[in-house]
């Protein structure tokens, strides 16, 4: 009795707090919209010829306190209204303000652009004459070295025919710039698949294509092809000197033959050396991923356990069973772990059990309060 004197109390107080402030303890201004003021039980039950003078005034009282609280909301809503109006307008000049501050950040990179492009155009039309300056600077060089074998070809005749008539000596650099045709010797290399195999290059042809040259300048040294009207001693002092020429001549090219040859035959070994390499290394891997995977039998082996009906929890659809997925774990963890789940269960129900005993009282009470009222 004294714990259900305290909850009347209680329950007292709180409906005294709640007709004072009209069923709200605190009133905000968004929930000023959604208030509505209930109209009294007797205007539903009554009509207003049986109404007596306190339900009169209270009617009044109704309907004032509901064009006052109607004033209130149409004065909350113009304040929205005014609020979301000012809103708006800070919000379309903070836009504006934005779009002009980014067209003219705009208009600045396009400036920056332009400027960056004139210079790289001016750095491109820069590199393009230096191109051409070395262009025309190599050509005329090639010119030069051209213009200077000429003339040390003139001095070579001018030198050793200095007692020749001008025009006789013109005709002999004609003649000194001839040469025999001989076949042209190219540089070879065996495709042996032996490295270590010796290979016969141009040099050791020098004394065969040598020969084969002072035969045809034989032919060009021949008494019918001396010019009319020149000494045959200045003849025979010409074909010395074209002799000489030419096998300084042949030299040079057998030694650039040889040279090319022996580049060659380099880059052939080089190749094949690499070649070679990449095909270790290509073993090389293969035998170790041969290792790893014996390792991985020898060590991944399978062991085959007798274990009693109820203790495997692998779901075995097909006749054998897929086990790759599995883990072997000790009994007792298994153990602990239905333990946990029965612990947490027996809470839960105690839980369950104890609410379900407090709602019954709380319904209880309730219907004691509306029976004592009534």
């Amino acid at each position: 009795q004294p714990f259900y004197l305290s909850l009347q109390e209680d329950n007292s107080r709180e409906r005294a707090l709640d007709d004072m402030m009209d069923g709200v303890l605190e009133v905000k201004k968004d929930d000023i919209l959604k208030m509505e003021i209930p109209p009294p039980e007797f205007v539903l039950t009554k009509l207003d010829i049986h109404w007596s003078e306190e339900e009169k005034k209270a009617y009044k009282e109704f309907e004032k306190k509901t064009k006052d609280l109607n004033e209130e909301k149409e004065k909350y809503k113009k304040l929205l209204e005014t609020e979301m109006k000012k809103l708006q307008a800070a919000t379309r000049d903070a836009t504006e303000r934005f779009d002009e501050t980014l067209t003219k950040l705009f208009d600045k990179k396009v400036r920056y652009e332009m400027v960056i492009y004139q210079e790289e155009l001016k750095i491109a039309y820069l590199v393009y004459s230096i191109l051409i300056e070395e262009e025309i600077r190599n050509h005329e060089l090639e010119l030069k070295l051209k213009l200077e074998k000429i003339k040390a070809a003139d001095k070579i005749l001018k030198k050793e025919f200095f007692d020749v008539p001008a025009h006789v000596v013109d005709h002999l650099y004609k003649l000194f710039k001839r040469r025999p045709r001989v076949q042209k010797m190219r540089t070879q290399t065996e495709n042996n698949s032996s490295p270590f195999k010796e290979q016969r290059l141009c040099g050791s042809l020098a004394p065969d294509a040598l020969g084969k040259m002072l035969k045809t300048m034989e032919e060009l040294d021949a008494p019918e092809n001396i010019p009319e009207g020149l000494n045959p001693s200045i003849w025979e002092r010409f074909c010395l000197v074209r002799r000489t020429k030419v096998e300084s001549e042949q030299k040079v090219k057998i030694k650039a033959l040889t040279l090319a040859e022996m580049q060659a035959f380099l880059q052939k070994r080089r190749d094949e050396e690499k070649a070679a390499q990449q095909e270790i290394k290509n073993l090389s891997d293969e035998l170790e991923s041969l290792h790893k995977e014996k390792k991985r039998f020898l060590t991944d082996t399978m062991v085959q356990f007798v274990l009693k009906q109820g203790q495997v929890e692998v779901s075995t659809t097909d006749l054998t069973a897929d086990y790759t997925d599995s883990v072997l774990q000790h009994r007792s963890v298994v153990e602990d772990l239905n333990r946990t789940i029965r612990v947490s269960l027996y809470y839960q129900i105690s839980l369950h059990r104890f609410l379900k005993i407090r709602m019954y009282i709380l319904i209880l009470e309730i219907n004691t309060e509306m029976h004592k009222a009534s």
